[in-house]
């Protein structure tokens, strides 16, 4: 059975999970929903839907299902997955709920049946098995360095790129195995 590829629900969910992702900057130890107000803003602004601010036990939730993210997407670039990384996925799978709607056309949708945070957490988990479903999950992945793991798409043809950006994690790259080469160090 051959499934067409809808481009712009790709972009749709692979932008909200990069942007989630992407939230925390590693390398220059930023975090843009560190606290409550900063992810109850962060929610509307990506998806127009209104969350009460977290407490402090449902934003380190929160944060946690990032990091948990990112590592699935560290995967989805070859690396290994440690014990345990998955875990905050698996308890918001458990707390998922969903519902079914129509559209005026009658096709069936799902969507989650909650529209607090467990909901946004349900968002989540949709956008991967969307993109599951179109055949883009794996592109979308974490860069390899591990100073940056910035989550980024894949566009390339044959879904080979390693780097967020080859001008710099990927020049930093090349420079480290050149010196390893050469025997000069880093």
């Amino acid at each position: 059975m051959s499934t067409t590829v809808n481009k712009e629900a790709v972009e749709q969910e692979s932008g909200l999970l990069v942007e989630f992702v992407n939230t925390r900057d590693i390398e220059e130890e930023t975090d843009s929903i560190a606290d409550a107000r900063g992810l109850q803003l962060w929610i509307r602004e990506r998806t127009g839907e209104y969350v009460d601010a977290p407490d402090e036990e449902a934003l380190d939730r929160l944060l946690a299902l990032r990091e948990s993210l990112r590592a699935l997407l560290r995967a989805n670039n070859g690396e290994e997955i440690e014990a345990g990384e998955l875990t905050p996925l698996e308890e918001a799978a458990e707390r998922s709920r969903f519902r079914t709607t129509f559209s005026a056309g009658g096709c069936l949708d799902i969507a989650p049946a909650r529209s607090d945070l467990s909901g946004f957490e349900a968002r989540l988990l949709l956008a991967i098995e969307r993109l599951q479903s179109q055949g883009a999950w794996l592109r979308l992945k974490a860069c390899t360095d591990d100073e940056c793991q910035w989550a980024f798409y894949d566009a390339t043809r044959n879904h080979s790129r390693t780097w967020c950006s080859m001008d710099v994690c990927g020049n930093r790259e090349k420079t480290r195995r050149y010196r390893e080469r050469k025997g000069t160090g880093s």
